[in-house]
């Protein structure tokens, strides 16, 4: 695992798509170290932290009850 974190560090992440359902929310997975990573906002890549993983259900919630 550290020579895969320690190669993501250097040459960057691979990401793949994981989130299929949603496509105002994307969610992304590095193919080698398997950190998790979402858009923000300001639509930069940023981890997939607790509160990024709630903000997103919130709003995966709010925009179907909506419809």
């Amino acid at each position: 695992m550290l020579m895969k974190s320690l190669y993501c560090k250097i040459r960057g992440h691979e990401l793949i798509k994981i989130n299929k359902e949603s496509i105002l929310i994307k969610e992304y997975k590095c193919k080698r170290c398997q950190q998790e990573f979402t858009v923000d906002g300001y639509g930069q890549i940023v981890k997939l932290t607790p509160y990024w993983e709630q903000n997103n259900l919130i709003f995966k919630n709010s925009k179907s009850s909506n419809f």
